[in-house]
């Protein structure tokens, strides 16, 4: 028995031209539509969690630490400028700009919260790739933010716990070291210039940002962060660790360059070890998914007793036999793929949209049953399925087809594994004894 052959006995298990019903093809195409069901969420959990991943570390990488960050043992702000112009002239190094950065307290309204100051020169601010693709204004405009002005950038975290908009005043309580005085508070205030937003809570919740020239005054008074920060072309490349090094023999031993890796180690190590997780988890019902095919191919191999006996007796082999119900097996497999993976695709590409549509209808009738049980529907708190303060607003589409092939490669395996013991039973069938059985 050739392969031709075997492929034709394994077509003619899959669609018979008889029009009998047979449970075990019934079973068999349910295989089929439990592999592809299963996958369905396995392809959406991975789009979904790849492009969150990315949004968020690429908000980190750009907006927090940048790609490189020299940190400045020296309080004066020459040697960080200085910096600068050695920092430019490296070629892989694409911007270059100072960063002020210390911890105050910012009040309005008689309301105050923790802040994090975050001095930037204006133009790089508004001019910069990251800066300008990542933040948006909310309210007020990014433009009239200036080095030569009094107005601030801030988070929008910030604008809803003190109750800010565009052209409100801020006032920011820093603390002074002064050897004369010891510690005493500096009390400045500040025009909001915008409510800006990178579309991630966790940081729009304790950034304003102030033009540099403002900070430089202040710096060698504060318990401040001085640092250089720099973009390069790719902050995923195999070269940074030596940009790293390089960076850092230019800078000398008054500076201390870290990767972005390096600073945001835990967080983005958090985030693959969840993604591994819930990916693992959807595959675990792919596997059970899989073992379906087994089950239906027994059934099939009982069924076809006969066929397979009459096959044997009139010269096929039992390999031949057994490769006709592998094929069968990874043709459910095959066709599993072919329905989820692009159904899961459809689902991944709108996940927004559904997740929209979802909470709209959910708020609809947990709404109507509050108002039913309480006659109150003005204190009903709204449903979020993804809550703002720990997630992007929006989430960023990233189908990761290299994941999806080995997906595909891993689920066409496991259908033929599952394949395997029938094909194995149907190989070692015995012709004499089942033609004598089913006189």
């Amino acid at each position: 028995m050739n392969f031709k052959s075997s492929f034709l006995f394994a077509k003619r298990i899959l669609f018979p031209k008889s029009g009998r019903t047979s449970i075990a093809r019934k079973s068999l195409f349910g295989a089929v539509l439990c592999i592809g069901i299963s996958l369905i969420p396995l392809v959406v959990v991975l789009t979904v969690s790849n492009g969150m991943i990315e949004g968020i570390t690429g908000r980190l990488i750009s907006l927090s630490s940048s790609h490189l960050e020299a940190v400045s043992f020296e309080k004066d702000l020459s040697a960080l400028e200085n910096a600068q112009k050695v920092a430019e002239r490296i070629p892989q190094v694409a911007a270059a700009y100072p960063m002020i950065n210390f911890s105050a307290l910012a009040t309005a309204n008689s309301t105050r919260c923790g802040i994090s100051v975050r001095a930037i020169p204006a133009d790089d601010f508004k001019n910069l790739k990251s800066y300008k693709d990542l933040f948006e204004a909310k309210d007020g405009s990014i433009q009239d933010f200036d080095d030569g002005s009094n107005g601030v950038l801030i988070g929008q975290g910030i604008a809803e716990k003190l109750k800010l908009k565009a052209g409100d005043k801020i006032r920011v309580v820093a603390v002074l070291k002064n050897k004369a005085f010891g510690i005493a508070p500096s009390v400045k205030t500040y025009k909001v210039a915008a409510v800006v937003s990178c579309g991630y809570r966790e940081l729009d919740a304790l950034w304003l940002f102030m033009p540099y020239a403002q900070a430089k005054a202040l710096s060698l008074q504060i318990d401040s962060t001085n640092s250089l920060m720099c973009e390069t072309q790719d902050p995923f490349s195999r070269d940074l660790p030596a940009l790293q090094a390089k960076l850092q023999k230019a800078l000398g031993k008054s500076f201390r360059v870290y990767r972005w890796d390096q600073l945001n180690r835990s967080q983005y190590e958090n985030f693959s070890s969840t993604k591994i997780l819930l990916i693992f988890i959807e595959f675990l019902i792919v596997l059970v998914a899989a073992v379906n095919i087994s089950s239906a191919l027994i059934m099939l191999v009982l069924e076809r007793r006969r066929e397979i006996a009459i096959l044997k007796s009139l010269g096929a082999s039992s390999r031949g036999v057994s490769l006709s119900f592998l094929m069968t097996g990874f043709a459910c497999g095959a066709g599993g793929l072919l329905l989820g993976i692009p159904l899961g695709l459809l689902f991944s590409v709108n996940i927004n949209g559904i997740i929209s549509f979802s909470e709209k209808l959910l708020n609809c009738v947990f709404k109507g049953l509050y108002f039913l049980m309480n006659n109150d529907i003005i204190n009903y708190k709204q449903i979020r399925l993804l809550d703002e303060e720990y997630y992007l607003k929006v989430i960023p589409i990233d189908i990761p087809f290299g994941d999806l092939f080995l997906i595909g490669v891993a689920t066409l395996l496991l259908s033929l594994a599952a394949s395997l013991l029938p094909a194995s039973k149907a190989g070692k069938e015995k012709p004499l004894d089942t033609l004598r059985n089913s006189r």
